[in-house]
């Protein structure tokens, strides 16, 4: 176990430190912009492990008429001989298309270590302490030049990066999670193809809301530099995403935007315009009721109105036809 922790702060948290400490250095003594750079470092460097993620779930996608061939073919035996024959006969299809159903999940385990990395990096970089400044300085490569600019200001845009998000402003505590999760929902949409297979669509959709919801609620427990991490490591996971595989990700999002449209054509009440009402009335046979059940009184005034106005007319012509004889 102290091997462990010894491979841990010397490959994980000191070299993740340091990075902090020189992009600050370098980016102006920003905090801020030191995670957002490092969080596009990271990115790109799992760029060609996304790539592969990507390919890898778009045989899975294709596969899936196969593997549902072999789950009606094993659905009424419940043996444990069928079944493990079921798992080999799946496996095999797995290993004839050169796909391995965990490598789909390589970025998100390789992004595990880094988020308990930089968790724990943000509150060693600024430490409240003088214990926590000697050792930072202790922590610091000699050459890097950050180690003459301690203590390092950990303030960005108001907010104190080290602070837990649900201690921030109102307002910041609020926006983050839901930036959040919504970034991680549109990435999840785009990055998850179709499924044939109702099992395998429940489960991707399934997915899809519960990631979303427990990273946006877990964020408040985290420091605001972590959640920021998190927040444009989304928004660039998109960008990537849209380059990696742009018809996807454009499908994706016309079915999203068409979602949205319908979510909110739904909540907005059809409100019937003003002149169609006055014009229905007017229009409205004698004796017809309005939308709300209620007699049309203001439409039988006026054709009461016009009636009267007619009976006058035909007697003013009779009158003058009278008169010429």
């Amino acid at each position: 176990m102290e091997i462990l922790g010894v491979l841990w702060d010397e490959v994980i948290m000191r070299p993740m430190i340091n990075s902090l400490a020189l992009l600050y250095t370098v980016l102006f003594n920003n905090f801020g912009l030191s995670i957002i750079v490092f969080t596009g470092i990271i990115r790109v460097a799992l760029i060609p492990l996304t790539i592969r993620q990507t390919r890898q779930m778009k045989k899975m996608s294709e596969m899936q008429p196969k593997i549902k061939a072999v789950q009606e073919k094993y659905k009424n035996k419940t043996g444990r001989e069928e079944r493990a024959e079921m798992s080999r006969e799946t496996m095999r299809l797995y290993r004839e298309a050169g796909v391995n159903p965990v490598g789909c999940l390589g970025p998100v385990f390789i992004q595990i270590p880094i988020w308990i990395g930089l968790y724990r990096a943000i509150l060693r970089a600024v430490p409240p302490t003088p214990e926590g400044l000697a050792n930072l300085n202790e922590t610091l490569y000699s050459w890097n030049p950050a180690a003459g600019r301690i203590p390092l200001d950990a303030t960005f845009l108001g907010i104190d990066l080290v602070d837990f998000v649900q201690a921030a402003p109102m307002y910041f505590a609020i926006a983050m999670p839901i930036l959040v999760g919504v970034s991680m929902f549109v990435q999840q949409k785009m990055s998850t193809p179709p499924s044939t297979d109702p099992r395998q669509a429940q489960t991707n959709q399934i997915m899809l809301w519960t990631m979303p919801i427990m990273f946006g609620f877990f964020t408040l427990q985290f420091p605001s530099g972590l959640g920021l991490y998190i927040l444009f490591s989304n928004v660039l996971g998109i960008a990537i995403q849209y380059f990696v595989s742009p018809k996807q990700s454009q499908e994706a999002l016309v079915s999203l935007t068409s979602s949205i449209t319908r979510l909110v054509g739904r909540s907005r009440p059809a409100a019937q315009p003003a002149e169609a009402s006055v014009t229905a009335a007017a229009s409205a046979p004698p004796g017809e009721k309005e939308p709300n059940g209620e007699p049309d009184v203001h439409g039988e005034n006026r054709r009461r109105s016009n009636r009267n106005r007619t009976q006058v007319s035909r007697r003013k012509a009779r009158g003058r036809r009278h008169k010429g004889r």
